[in-house]
């Protein structure tokens, strides 16, 4: 199944205008449960600690999910694309299986600038608006990457 299109939180601009450097910082992936009622399509989010309902650990997720690697951030006039090209994004499942949920979240690991593990961008885990469903034990989650990298997100405000 194709993951949906990756947005950076309109924050980010902001934040790159009053000099957080989302750089400085460890870049995480994780994934958030349907029923959260985290609306991220809303603008209402900006820090990861805004977030309920992240996959449970266990069960071949870990809590806090993947630490990315590889990002690089290029602007080109009033665009900003963030691409990471570090490995695969993979969790295995185990036990009763990974349980459905809906959507992918990165985020800055720390404090970058009074801002507490600030969040950089999300997407549809199915490019839909519905669940991943629960992944059963011995299949594995795998983020493939595009031709761009592993993920890219651009932003124009």
């Amino acid at each position: 199944m194709a993951m949906g299109t990756f947005t950076l939180f309109d924050t980010v601009t902001l934040w790159e205008a009053d000099g957080t450097d989302l750089l400085k910082a460890s870049n995480t992936f994780q994934m958030i449960l349907d029923q959260s009622g985290d609306n991220l399509l809303s603008s209402a989010y900006s820090l990861y600690g805004q977030l309920t309902h992240e996959v449970p650990n266990g069960n071949g997720y870990t809590t806090s999910g993947i630490t990315l690697t590889g990002v690089s951030i290029t602007r080109s006039g009033a665009v900003t694309t963030f691409t990471w090209t570090g490995p695969v994004p993979t969790f295995n499942s185990t036990g009763t299986g990974i349980p459905a949920w809906r959507w992918i979240v990165i985020y800055a690991l720390g404090t970058l600038n009074g801002h507490t593990n600030p969040l950089v961008g999300f997407c549809l885990g199915n490019g839909l608006n519905v669940d991943v469903p629960l992944t059963t034990p011995g299949i594995g989650i795998v983020i493939l990457p595009g031709p761009a990298g592993l993920i890219q997100i651009t932003h124009s405000p």
